[in-house]
């Protein structure tokens, strides 16, 4: 049985970033990569102990290019490096998708660290008129594929929005409380380990209860951005299926949802 964890970094405990400062260039950027290989390897013992044969950890982070990598759990094969030829390469024939250390969308209050894969850019996304930040999106490709998620692991917003788009049998586990977007109540590493890894083994052992999250083709993505001139930007790439929507916002169509990300 084979279970594929896609990770990120701002959903981990004790990471609350610098406002104003990308997380990559702010102090907690090696605190992230620790708590993240700690909780990781937790998602891996949980699997393992509730059957798991196979176990890919997709390093999904910017470049990916983030952790420790001789710190991961042994009996985990990694994927990483950019550039690839699409998201979530492998997730074919997976069981069940783990995602760990994810965060809510952009706008969220309170969700720490909130952003639409770009921190800087997205002010909003919609799929198929349906709000989406990655969590959404990511488990409609997983979907796509058949594969359901099972586990999200974040802070308390995030695990609601997992819950919203997934469905209450999606197993959430919130190692933070936001209390500003740069601010929270965190669980110590130690607990929020051990959740995780109490919450991947249940996870795994009730897989038929959760189903993929499925949306239909055509598939339509709108972008709203910050500043008019990404959207300037973003239609100068003469992108096959993209229009303008508004002087923010574009929106691109295609039959494969793997095209659109």
């Amino acid at each position: 049985m084979k279970i594929y964890i896609t990770t990120d970094f701002e959903g981990v405990a004790c990471v609350v970033g610098q406002a104003g400062v990308p997380l990559g260039q702010g102090p907690q950027y090696e605190l992230a990569a620790r708590m993240l290989t700690g909780e990781i390897n937790a998602a891996v013992e949980g699997a393992l102990a509730a059957g798991a044969t196979d176990i890919i950890v997709n390093d999904c982070h910017g470049s990916g290019l983030n952790l420790p990598y001789e710190q991961l759990h042994p009996e985990a094969r990694i994927l990483l490096g950019s550039p690839r030829p699409r998201r979530f390469l492998g997730l074919e024939g997976s069981a069940a998708l783990f995602m760990v250390g994810y965060h809510s969308m952009a706008g969220t209050q309170n969700g720490i660290l909130s952003h639409s894969y770009s921190s800087v850019g997205i002010q909003n996304m919609w799929l198929n008129d349906h709000q989406v930040g990655e969590i959404g999106l990511d488990a409609a490709l997983a979907g796509q594929l058949g594969v359901p998620v099972v586990l999200v692991t974040s802070d308390k917003a995030g695990a609601a929005e997992a819950h919203g788009i997934i469905g209450t049998t999606v197993r959430t586990v919130a190692v933070k409380e936001g209390i500003s977007r740069n601010a929270a109540i965190s669980l110590s590493p130690a607990k929020a380990q051990a959740l995780i890894r109490a919450a991947a083994e249940d996870a795994v052992r009730h897989i038929s209860e959760v189903r993929p999250v499925i949306f239909e083709p055509p598939f339509r993505i709108r972008r709203e951005y910050k500043l008019e001139s990404l959207a300037d930007d973003a239609m100068r790439q003469h992108i096959p299926g993209m229009s303008r929507v508004d002087s923010r916002t574009v929106e691109r169509v295609s039959e494969n949802l793997f095209d659109l990300i």
